[in-house]
């Protein structure tokens, strides 16, 4: 199956997943998220402000900084690079490109991919061998692939985006670890 077949039948089981049995699938997943851990330890932990077919972070969020841990979050730059900043408070995002929620460049302080212990990475779909299917602008493989990453690589997913192969590329960036409500895939 093609990258963009995957996507558009991804997208499709997403929309499928009822309302409470996805608010109840978040709500496993942001508490198995701490039995990694390489998340559960990290000084500075890179999240993502969620787009509504993602798993929500805000929870995650609240909880990461309940536990001191310092988050970055994600803001989209031209020519598929990401520019990482320091997030206190949910209200430092503001609505950013693609419509997804970015920090607040003059109010958040910028940070290098070094500083990421570990990094929460949404997709549309998932294998076991830790390849992800992404939206098709590769942001997120261009700043995993950068040379001075160092950071675990997590994704979060709900279970029925499982699939049995991800077409992957060989400048596609694979996971170490998935984080469903159901289960930590190594």
């Amino acid at each position: 199956m093609s990258k963009d077949a995957l996507r558009a039948e991804a997208r499709a089981v997403l929309r499928a997943l009822p309302p409470a049995e996805r608010g109840a699938a978040e709500a496993r997943i942001a508490r198995r998220v701490w039995e990694v851990p390489e998340v559960a330890g990290a000084r500075t932990l890179l999240v993502y402000a969620s787009l509504p077919e993602e798993v929500g972070t805000d929870a995650i969020a609240a909880e990461a900084r309940r536990r001191g841990i310092t988050l970055l979050y994600p803001r989209c730059l031209p020519q598929g690079r990401m520019a990482l900043h320091a997030v206190d408070a949910p209200g430092a995002l503001r609505q950013g490109r693609f419509g997804i929620r970015e920090p607040d460049a003059d109010a958040c302080p910028a940070r290098g991919v070094r500083d990421v212990d570990a990094a929460l990475i949404p997709g549309l779909a998932w294998d076991r061998a830790g390849h992800r299917l992404g939206r098709g602008a590769g942001y997120y493989d261009r700043l995993l692939a950068h040379p001075d990453w160092r950071g675990f690589r997590c994704g979060l997913f709900f279970a029925a985006q499982e699939t049995p192969s991800v077409p992957h590329e060989p400048w596609d960036v694979r996971l170490d670890a998935v984080v469903t409500e159901s289960e930590v895939i190594r």
